[in-house]
């Protein structure tokens, strides 16, 4: 019986750590380290739900319910992915690395109650959507990126119709003057790039507009 636990604990270990590893691949927030803790954790916190009071449940007036600390580790996985998604400027970043850390969780708890099929399965699958669907978005729709410049206040339209020259997809737009002494300001544009477009290329005759300083692209 402990061998199987202490399999269970490292399986989910090891799954968790697949799905880390794919976000830490894409320089996301929680990457490998996170994603494994999640998954020994749940699967630590399914097997003393389940097997941990075994020793006092032969008394006739105490009742258990098996499920209520797994109930507590879906909701306490709330908290942890909230810290991964970051507002910044008026953009939501993080989602699909908050919705990896529940799918991590489910999988832990899972594999701690002893369904090993299920939760390889939801492994794969959850590896399916994130690298194999990833890859359909960008076919289908295009890649998005978050073009970040420090410009002169001048230059903001000549990006713009730089990008709209480019055919090149625009979203939220943010302005703000980050640096009052220089003159300089900074925009936060989201772009879609077609799957034919080249990041490099675009950021090269970006730099070119009189004005832009420096330009990063995420």
């Amino acid at each position: 019986m402990t061998v199987d636990l202490l399999l269970r604990i490292a399986l989910a270990g090891a799954l968790g750590g697949l799905i880390g590893l794919e976000r830490q691949l894409r320089l996301k927030e929680a990457g490998l380290r996170t994603h494994i803790l999640v998954g020994i954790g749940s699967a630590m916190f399914m097997i003393v739900s389940k097997y941990g009071f075994e020793d006092i449940l032969s008394a006739s007036h105490i009742e258990l319910d098996p499920s209520r600390i797994a109930a507590q580790v879906v909701s306490g996985m709330g908290f942890l992915g909230a810290g991964t998604i970051i507002l910044q400027k008026q953009m939501v970043r993080g989602l699909t690395t908050a919705a990896g850390l529940w799918v991590t969780a489910s999988i832990g708890l899972v594999i701690g109650s002893g369904m090993y099929e299920i939760g390889i399965y939801g492994t794969l699958l959850a590896l399916l959507v994130l690298e194999t669907f990833r890859r359909i978005s960008y076919r289908i729709i295009g890649r998005h990126l978050t073009l970040i410049f420090q410009l002169k206040p001048k230059s903001v339209p000549l990006v713009l119709i730089a990008l709209q020259r480019q055919r090149i997809k625009t979203g939220n737009i943010n302005l703000a003057n980050r640096h009052g002494d220089s003159g300089l300001c900074e925009m936060m544009v989201e772009v879609t790039l077609s799957r034919k477009g080249v990041p490099e290329e675009m950021h090269g005759a970006l730099l070119e507009i009189h004005g832009v300083q420096s330009l990063e692209i995420h």
